[in-house]
């Protein structure tokens, strides 16, 4: 409501991370805002799982969940934003308003220069080809390798006009064709089969765009084709309209609504390009004309070049030497552009590090693309910075060079090192007042004690054992926050399972229920509190499963994942219970046992349920996802 309000925002909610990735997936999403602690799936997992479909949404963590820990893992798996909730509402969301609108606007900014980056090395490509190759089916062939390998585009296609047939033929293609063209019939003539993007640029001579395949009927004859080979958008250009070389190019992205303006007019300049080549392909004159707009081309790319606000280091692919470097990287750290030609990433005294420079070219020649964070840089005049280093291959005119781009996060970490200490600091004050109350209450059990041994009369003896109870359940409380507060301190680790089960077994005082534990080499990649998941969960059979004799342990594959089985020979868990089973506070006790034990697992994706038939035992049923476990020697 607070971000409608301002008429800047249109907002979609979710009530769980579940749900909003099906929202990502299908509704045009720009930013995401997420809480951390939510049903199923924490803010984290969310994040992971956005990240692995898509690397330059933004998304901003905002939540009342004040630890370091969660600020620095956001940040680490590609948060843009941490804010915590609290405060002022009208401030509090004016800033997250203001942190959506940068994170959005830095996204776009990112996404423009690297995409305007590889459509002017199109352009530029194009103009060369045009230049160096004097036949038209060659040509056209080199035109659509260009528009795939340096564009970006998962199929391009080029077809001609054939007058007689009233069809336009394919004579050149690139990309994940796949037999796409083989099943294909497009008409010059207004009919069902001459309706679609090709054949309507043609006929009107103006390009035509359809940036959602699926859903747009035009693409009826064609859709089902294109969506089996990841087609989601295309555009169509026309060229040499009126000409005996006549016909049409096409640009097939993997992405919905992939065309916008800047790409269309890039492209339309393009499909005149290829116009003017093959009307004039035999005559001097006119490749003076495109030498002329090709230096063009190349004057375009150098002031994005120069513009960047990123520092930019171009590499030769084969020596791995400095080739050029942009205005920004010069004025970052106080070097002239003749200081960086000719050298090795190794060989500039800015890196502080250099086996990270020579591990980062070798990922280069082996992977294509790096990204590194917190590399130590150091200024001519000495300053130390923080940077992120990003690094990719790309082809031009069928030369390989390495684009470094390096970005100053020096403020950014200083905020995460302040947060850091805030939160320590918080902690220390947490645990100082946990010990002070704990004092208090053990004075006031002893005070308990002593007066039930003065007082005689039964209805006083029974508010002093009220009393005494209600302290014995504050200090459960209060150890549980300790335990809670370790929740996720230290890093995930692996831990063999039957070493584990034995380990809580053995804190468990209970010699007449007999264990049944594999001993078999499964580890799980949980959090060091995972001893604390079966503790708990044997000692509820304990306390509350009736005369339970045996817990067995077993696990079996589900899918790509894991299913670990804790079962016992109790009473079970009636209908009601198992609903509010892991809920915060449902229990006898005080109900934080099973509540804790799936914040655990949680962690690192794994979740718990109880599935038993009440009378017949009790049954959990933990899931462990693909990846987060494993069986070694």
């Amino acid at each position: 409501m607070y971000l409608e309000r301002t008429k800047e925002f249109a907002v979609t909610t979710a009530s769980s991370a579940s749900g909003a990735l099906e929202l990502v997936k299908s509704n045009g999403i720009e930013a995401i805002v997420s809480d951390y602690q939510m049903p199923g799936m924490d803010g984290i997992g969310f994040l992971k799982q956005v990240r692995a479909m898509d690397k330059h949404i933004p998304f901003i963590i905002f939540t009342g969940k004040g630890r370091e820990e969660i600020a620095i893992e956001a940040f680490e798996n590609g948060a843009d934003f941490y804010l915590q909730k609290g405060g002022d509402p009208e401030s509090q969301f004016a800033e997250l308003a203001h942190k959506i609108t940068a994170a959005v606007e830095h996204r776009r900014a990112d996404a423009q220069v690297t995409t305007l980056n590889r459509f002017y090395t199109v352009l530029s490509a194009t103009n060369k080809a045009i230049v160096r190759i004097h036949d038209k089916s060659g040509l056209l062939d080199e035109i659509c390798r260009i528009a795939v390998d340096n564009g970006g585009f998962t199929m391009v296609w080029a077809g001609l006009v054939n007058g007689e047939k009233h069809l336009i033929g394919p004579v050149a293609a690139s990309g994940r064709v796949d037999g796409y063209l083989d099943a294909i019939s497009i008409s010059t003539d207004d009919t069902p089969h001459g309706r679609g993007p090709t054949g309507t640029a043609f006929r009107e001579r103006t390009f035509v765009v359809c940036n959602d395949i699926e859903h747009d009927p035009k693409m009826a004859p064609w859709r089902k084709g294109a969506l089996g080979r990841g087609y989601r958008s295309l555009a169509a250009f026309p060229f040499a309209c009126g000409t005996g070389n006549a016909g049409v190019i096409t640009f097939f992205a993997s992405e919905p609504g992939f065309f916008n303006d800047r790409i269309v007019r890039l492209l339309d300049e393009q499909s005149g390009d290829i116009s003017f080549a093959l009307v004039t392909l035999d005559h001097e004159e006119q490749r003076k004309a495109a030498y002329d707009r090709l230096q063009v081309s190349e004057t375009r790319y150098r002031r994005l070049f120069e513009t960047a606000q990123d520092g930019i280091l171009i590499l030769d692919e084969v020596t791995g030497k400095i080739i050029d470097a942009n205005t920004f990287i010069q004025d970052m750290l106080g070097y002239p552009l003749d200081y960086f030609h000719g050298k090795q990433l190794w060989e500039l005294g800015f890196i502080r590090d250099k086996s990270f420079a020579q591990k980062a070219f070798a990922d280069l020649k082996t992977n294509s693309y790096s990204r590194y964070e917190d590399i130590p840089l150091e200024t001519k005049d000495g300053q130390g910075i923080q940077v992120e280093f990003i690094s990719n291959v790309y082809t031009v005119n069928h030369h390989k060079i390495i684009q470094c781009n390096i970005r100053d996060i020096t403020d950014r970490k200083r905020a995460e090192a302040a947060l850091a200490l805030a939160s320590r600091k918080l902690n220390l004050m947490s645990g100082i007042t946990r010990h002070d109350i704990m004092n208090q209450l053990t004075a006031l059990s002893g005070s308990l004690d002593l007066a039930r041994g003065t007082i005689k009369e039964p209805e006083g003896i029974a508010h002093i054992n009220r009393a005494y109870k209600a302290a014995e359940t504050i200090q459960r409380q209060i150890a549980f926050t300790k335990e809670y507060e370790d929740l996720g301190v230290r890093a995930p680790v692996w831990q063999r399972l039957s070493v584990i089960v034995r380990s809580a077994a053995s804190q468990m005082a209970a010699d007449t229920i007999a264990l049944e534990i594999p001993d078999d080499p499964l580890e799980i990649y949980a959090d060091p509190l995972l001893v604390k998941v079966f503790y708990n969960l044997f000692d509820n059979t304990r306390q509350h499963g009736g005369a339970v004799t045996r817990i067995s342990i077993s696990h079996r594959p589900a899918g790509t994942g894991l299913i670990i089985t804790v079962a016992d020979d109790g009473i079970g868990i009636s209908a009601d219970d198992k609903q509010h089973l892991f809920e915060r506070g449902f229990g006898k006790n005080t109900g934080l046992g099973l509540f804790l034990s799936r914040e655990i697992l949680s962690i690192t994706g794994i979740s718990i349920s109880e599935t038993g038939t009440p009378g017949n035992g009790a049954r959990f049923e933990i899931a462990v996802p693909e990846r987060v476990f494993r069986f070694t020697a």
